[in-house]
This record gives structure tokens, C-alpha cells and sequence, in this order.
């Protein structure tokens, strides 16, 4: 069963009110990355695709909400391996997420650059299917 767009909200507006810490976005990049190292090489080795270092730190911290919306929505975090994402690579990582998740979808839509979406939607396609979905 897919997250209801109003977990996604609440998650959403939980992490713009914890924004309000100048040091929450490290902190959440941070986390994630300890939590998901495979999720983390992944991304940093797609950081010319992304637009450099910094664009990474973005996807990182895009990718965290996207997890904390799945571990919020499951009660559990489980750790995305390299096999995962080769599982759920492929075309049109944005429809195939939007078919599985559209409120995690509508999230990336909303809230991430075009040019980095596609990477991001496979890293939520993973997170999702670790959990039990797709």
C-alpha cells in the first residue's frame, strides 16, 4: 500500500520546521549516509550527472526525507544494498516511483532540480522495495 500524501505532508512540515536549525540539513545528510552507505557511494559516484558536490549533498538530503517518509509510514529502516539498486534500476525512474509512491513522487516533483529526479526517484525506488514495496 503506497504512503498516504498526508504522512508525506506531515514528514514534510516536520523537516521545514526542523530546517529552523542551521545545523539540521548536516546533521539529516550525515545520518543518512551512516545509514545508508551504499545509497551514499551510489550517489557520489553520479555527482558530474547531479551538477557536482554540492548537488550530491542536496540528493543525500532530498533522499533522507524520502527515507524518513518510509520509515515513518513502516516503523522501520532497512539498509538499501549495491544488489537493491541494481534491482530497481532502469527506465523512467520518476514513472515507475509515481506508479509505486506518488506521494514520494509528487514530493520529488515538487521540491527537486529536474536534472536530479531520476536519480533520486531510483534511490526512493530502492528504499521502497527494501521495505517490502514495488
Amino acid at each position: 500500500m503506497a504512503i498516504p500524501e498526508s504522512e508525506v505532508a506531515e514528514v514534510v512540515a516536520a523537516v521545514s520546521e526542523r530546517m529552523k536549525d542551521p545545523t539540521y540539513a548536516q546533521l539529516a545528510v550525515g545520518s543518512f549516509v551512516q545509514s545508508q552507505p551504499q545509497v551514499s557511494k551510489f550517489l557520489t559516484a553520479k555527482m558530474e550527472r547531479l551538477g557536482g558536490g554540492e548537488a550530491v549533498i542536496h540528493a543525500v538530503f532530498h533522499a533522507e526525507v524520502l527515507a524518513e517518509c518510509i520509515r515513518t509510514h513502516h516503523g522501520t529502516d532497512k539498509t538499501v544494498s549495491f544488489a537493491r539498486l541494481d534491482e530497481t534500476s532502469g527506465v523512467d525512474p520518476m514513472g515507475r516511483l509515481t506508479e509505486a509512491e506518488p506521494a514520494l513522487a509528487a514530493y520529488l516533483e515538487g521540491n527537486v532540480e529536474a536534472r536530479m529526479r531520476g536519480v533520486i526517484a531510483h534511490v526512493g525506488l530502492a528504499l521502497v522495495a527494501v521495505h517490502g514495496g514495488g
